[in-house]
């Protein structure tokens, strides 16, 4: 039968979900549906069974982002995933492509011209205990969309303005920001998961600030739920504050880039916004 490779349908979002949990990537209630707003995600087909998918985020004219990336395990060894992976690389800006790579893959990526950046750690944490939330903290939805964006581009290789519109209006998204004499110095994003909570993106300028925004956060899910952080290991304060914390590593990937390297400031990166798309 022909395999062919289609933009996803809404339809199609609760399949690749389903491959997404099976490979335990514990994604986002709604991440997916983000993601398909955002004209990323492609699906494979051979004749009318879909068998693999693959996201190919173009944020701007300089940068793309790779992810999403599997074949239904009942498909694999025949070559459908290759297929996916070159028609996402032909769609994405030539100047700067990044993806989150698993460590045990970092050969076949490096061989197709990525270089390694840093790994993240994905962490589990406890939920909080129900003290209040720092007097200094602004609901993140309270903050001009502007603002925000405006930071958030200083801590992401390309302006994603339309993503992080529908990441901020993604149902159940909540999340708080520090500002001070009208400077946005950091803000952090929580939302349901397959399995209790994710956080991500969680930026901050300085250690007490993400502090603080970590400790209000964890005061949102249920105090039976999970929540899970992607931190770069390369930052140590972010280190020490889950030391500080007692969160627990559970495993980790490697950022990859392919074209002009982006140099970002991985000191105010606590916590990346998703291993996904980016």
């Amino acid at each position: 039968m022909d395999f062919q490779i289609r933009p996803a349908q809404q339809t199609d979002l609760p399949r690749i979900r389903a491959w997404a949990v099976q490979e335990s990537w514990n994604p986002g209630r709604y991440d997916l549906e983000v993601y398909w707003r955002q004209n990323s995600l492609l699906v494979g087909w051979l004749g009318d069974q879909p068998v693999g998918c693959i996201s190919a985020a173009a944020y701007d004219a300089d940068f793309g982002f790779l992810g999403c990336y599997l074949v239904d395990h009942r498909h694999r060894g025949h070559g459908y995933g290759r297929f996916l992976w070159e028609k996402a690389i032909s769609s994405l800006p030539a100047r700067c492509i990044g993806l989150e790579g698993a460590v045990a893959l970092q050969d076949t990526y490096l061989r197709h011209g990525f270089v390694k950046s840093c790994l993240h750690v994905r962490h589990q944490l406890k939920s909080g205990n129900g003290n209040p939330v720092a007097s200094s903290l602004q609901a993140i939805h309270s903050i001009p969309f502007e603002q925000v964006l405006d930071y958030d581009t200083r801590h992401f290789v390309g302006m994603r303005s339309q993503f992080l519109q529908h990441w901020l209006g993604s149902p159940e998204m909540q999340g708080w920001g520090v500002v001070q004499a009208d400077h946005l110095l950091g803000y952090g994003l929580i939302r349901p998961a397959d399995m209790g909570y994710r956080i991500g993106p969680l930026f901050a300028d300085r250690a007490d600030v993400a502090q603080q925004l970590l400790a209000a956060l964890l005061q949102i899910p249920p105090s039976d739920q999970p929540v899970y952080m992607d931190v770069p290991k390369s930052n140590e304060q972010a280190n020490q504050l889950m030391k500080n914390v007692q969160a627990i590593p559970l495993f980790s990937n490697c950022r990859m880039y392919k074209g002009e390297f982006p140099e970002l400031p991985l000191d105010e990166i606590y916590g990346v916004t998703t291993l996904e798309m980016g």
